[in-house]
């Protein structure tokens, strides 16, 4: 009797135990499939037709990474020159206007400057009597060698000829420093002329106005080239290097895109704003550049192998991203990515993403709402 006794509790603690077993593998697979459930979204062909869903095949492609430096643009500056009066007087004539295009060697204006006949004055004054003393040096040293002067007479004179050479170099490097000619004339008539070819940026010279040496008559530039000086930041310094290849785009032509190339890198950085100054070189068209216009650069590097999707593809939720892949036939699963790089209306995916998935490219805003709606009872 106590056996059968031991044998009876002993079925009925294995009925349970497997009954629990039972349960709870039971347990286990429906919450699987409900975890499952709340993360697809199963349409009707009839509803997927309604919501207008697009879908596409992911497969990798060329990855261009594009850097954006924001810059200004200016003159090349061995392409650009002020052009002095050199000598003060008063301006009789000026043969330019702004924006006139200047060959080298061209008239710009004529200067009447009293300044000017002095220094002719001075420089033809101190060469005539260079030319008596180097002749009386000579009559003197004929003369000693005849012994008909004295030694000392050929070395006073010798002494005295240095002292005018001086004063004749003094007067023809006064005539040099102001772009004059050395030549006998002695009139105070001046004609600026073009030191190079470009274009008059301005007009400081009116006919009967009276200048200085130092004023500015105009500024010529030759700007079929410019610099756009821009600035990158730290981050980005590790992808770009001198000769990357770009695109410039000023702020007053945002649909006309000039061909540039990353020619300098600046070797320091700037505590305020920490970045580091960068020089690229662009070429003007059609003479649309401006000097000191605003815009930025983009610097293509980093030309890789990956995956890129359209931005509206992804979905935000509690700062992380997001797509629906179809799994099967009108079955949309929500899945998480991590994304990269970003430009031009696409989005690089990182990790959560293999090729041959197809992934909703439009609708997915909607199939997100349903996901929702069905996950939260409709919240």
């Amino acid at each position: 009797m106590k056996k059968q006794t031991i044998i009876l509790i002993t079925s009925i603690l294995f009925i349970f135990l497997s009954f629990y077993l039972w349960k709870s593998r039971e347990t286990h697979t429906n919450l699987e499939n409900q975890k499952e459930s709340k993360d697809i979204v199963k349409l009707l062909g009839e509803n997927r037709k309604n919501l207008q869903i697009e879908t596409t095949i992911i497969r990798t492609e060329p990855i261009q990474t594009k850097i954006e430096l924001i810059g200004e643009t200016e003159a090349v500056p061995d392409a650009i020159i002020d052009v002095p009066a050199r000598i003060s007087g008063r301006i009789t004539s000026v043969y330019f206007v702004e924006g006139d295009s200047i060959k080298k060697g061209q008239r710009l204006a004529t200067i009447d400057s009293p300044e000017l006949a002095k220094l002719r004055s001075t420089y033809l004054v101190a060469k005539s009597k260079y030319i008596a003393s180097e002749q009386n040096l000579n009559r003197i040293h004929s003369l000693v060698k005849m012994n008909l002067a004295a030694k000392q007479e050929l070395i006073d004179v010798e002494s005295n000829l240095k002292v005018i050479e001086s004063e004749k170099n003094a007067a023809e490097e006064n005539l040099r420093a102001n772009g004059l000619p050395i030549d006998h004339s002695t009139s105070g008539v001046y004609t600026v002329f073009a030191p190079r070819a470009g274009l008059a940026l301005s007009r400081n010279a009116i006919p009967g106005s009276i200048v200085l040496g130092n004023q500015i008559l105009t500024t010529i530039a030759e700007l079929s080239y410019f610099w756009f000086q821009a600035k990158i930041f730290e981050n980005d310094l590790k992808h770009l290097s001198e000769g990357d290849r770009g695109k410039i785009v000023l702020n007053a032509y945002p649909d006309l895109e000039f061909e540039g190339v990353l020619e300098h890198i600046g070797e320091k950085v700037d505590p305020e704003s920490r970045t580091v100054h960068a020089r690229v070189v662009f070429k003007n068209k059609n003479r649309k550049a401006k000097i000191g216009l605003f815009g930025k650069a983009l610097l293509t590097v980093h030309d890789r192998q990956g995956i890129q999707i359209p931005e509206e593809a992804i979905q935000s939720y509690q700062n992380r991203k997001f797509i629906f892949i179809e799994s099967k036939p009108n079955e949309f699963q929500w899945k998480e990515i991590t994304t990269g790089s970003a430009g031009e209306g696409k989005v690089e995916v990182l990790s959560g993403l293999v090729e041959e998935e197809s992934i909703v490219t439009k609708g997915a805003f909607e199939l997100k709402a349903i996901l929702f709606k069905s996950t939260f009872g409709g919240e």
